[in-house]
């Protein structure tokens, strides 16, 4: 199918050799003028964001079809300014269409050869000097064809130069059969570059402004629009016309690609759920360490400064907890710390987070409460540690506890700020006898 797409402009090239009357002309310069100037817009606009694929991919291939587009345009703009000339210096109106696309065939071709080899050279972007040295070699070429196009070989030059730019572009659909490249740009790229060809044929079967010639700027225009588009949808996707050619096999590129790195990040995942873990959570008690509730402290913080939700912070310290440690050992002191953190646990709702701060110290985190609902909250706290009694190793040991409450917003905005007030407030506690709640 896409072979028969890419040859129909073979049998309107054939109808009209066989069946039209060569003679039958239709010459309308203003028409033809109209006709290159969109020509000549549309290459320069596809030659600017051929451009900035290159900019974004660095590949050569997109290097070269900027020089094609570039060059085609600055050399194919004589065509049209010296349409006015035809009946008078035939030659000087007709060369510089076969010139032009002549360059275009030899960019093309050369940008072939590197297409998809990107990875055996260090990719880097030419520099101005390049760029304006390609420039001068187009006007250089423009001269050129106007010298020649005055001699007496001019017509000869002009069946030469057709030929010669038929045979680059069969070359370059030939390349991409051989080698095979299956990008859907390249696939469009291939049609237009026999649609170039045709056009040559067209041309050299041709004699101005007769119908075959009028065919021969039609083909040729089909597969510049086929070629533009390639370049439009590259820009709009990857860049590159090595890789996808719409939004669509975009994003399933970009499922397929997801699908084979899950395994793998589910394995690092795991991987680093366990140092995660480990450097967040208190060794001892199983609770966040300060580390831990800090960050998390930090997470809620902004989420409440985006929802307006309120927060409320509470810090506890075991009262007397040295004399424990003194009268029974680090080791029953140690399992104190661990009942107690069961022991808080026990009534903490999901979202609220439980710390230590460090010794006997701990904090509380408590999402989505009022300044109300947490000082009754802290009293329930200290009422149920007042009245536990814990057994350890045959010890009766009874805690109390000290706590400070610190609110989101009016005791500041930022977790030093929130923990500086709470913090304050436990040690008021602590000075005011101990085993009390102090919210403000």
């Amino acid at each position: 199918m896409l072979f028969a797409l890419a040859v129909i402009p073979a049998f309107a090239i054939a109808y009209l050799v066989i069946f039209q009357n060569p003679e039958l002309l239709f010459e309308h310069h203003g028409f033809h003028e109209a006709a290159i100037g969109i020509s000549l817009l549309q290459g320069a606009f596809i030659a600017y964001v051929t451009y900035q694929c290159y900019l974004r991919t660095k590949e050569p291939f997109l290097c070269w079809l900027t020089l094609a587009f570039l060059g085609f345009t600055l050399i194919y703009a004589w065509h049209g300014v010296f349409t006015r000339l035809a009946d008078n210096h035939m030659m000087l109106f007709i060369l510089y269409g076969p010139a032009s696309r002549l360059v275009m065939a030899c960019c093309l071709f050369i940008g072939l050869l590197s297409y998809g080899r990107e990875h055996q050279q260090q990719l880097t972007i030419k520099t101005n000097k390049f760029w304006w040295r390609s420039i001068g070699a187009f006007i250089g070429i423009s001269v050129v064809v106007f010298l020649l196009a005055l001699s007496s070989w001019a017509q000869l030059l002009r069946w030469l130069l057709e030929l010669a730019a038929m045979c680059m572009m069969l070359s370059c659909a030939l390349i991409i059969v051989l080698r095979r490249i299956r990008s859907p740009l390249i696939t469009v790229y291939a049609i237009a570059v026999v649609y170039f060809a045709l056009s040559s044929l067209a041309f050299m079967l041709s004699e101005a402004w007769n119908h075959q010639w009028w065919l021969a700027h039609a083909i040729f225009a089909i597969g510049f629009m086929a070629l533009s588009y390639s370049v439009i949808q590259g820009y709009l996707t990857t860049g590159s016309f090595s890789r996808v050619h719409s939004q669509a096999q975009l994003f399933e590129q970009l499922q397929a690609e997801k699908e084979r790195t899950n395994e793998a990040l589910l394995k690092l995942q795991n991987a680093h759920k366990e140092l995660e873990i480990i450097a967040a959570t208190d060794s001892l008690t199983g609770c966040a360490n300060r580390r831990g509730f800090e960050a998390q402290s930090v997470v809620e913080i902004s989420r409440t400064q985006r929802s307006g939700a309120p927060l409320s912070f509470v810090t506890l310290d075991l009262d007397h907890f040295k004399q424990i440690n003194d009268q029974h050992g680090h080791t029953i002191g140690d399992t104190v710390l661990k009942e107690f953190v069961k022991l808080i646990q026990k009534t903490l709702r999901p979202t609220d987070v439980l710390g230590r701060i460090g010794g006997e110290e701990f904090a509380l985190l408590l999402p989505n409460t009022s300044f109300e609902n947490a000082v009754s909250m802290a009293e329930q706290l200290r009422q149920l540690v007042e009245d536990e009694v814990f057994v350890i190793e045959g010890t009766r040991i009874q805690l109390t506890v000290s706590l400070g409450i610190a609110q989101y917003g009016p005791d500041g905005e930022t977790y030093e700020s929130l923990f500086k007030a709470a913090d304050h407030r436990m040690y008021s506690a602590k000075d005011l006898g101990r085993n009390q709640v102090i919210s403000g």
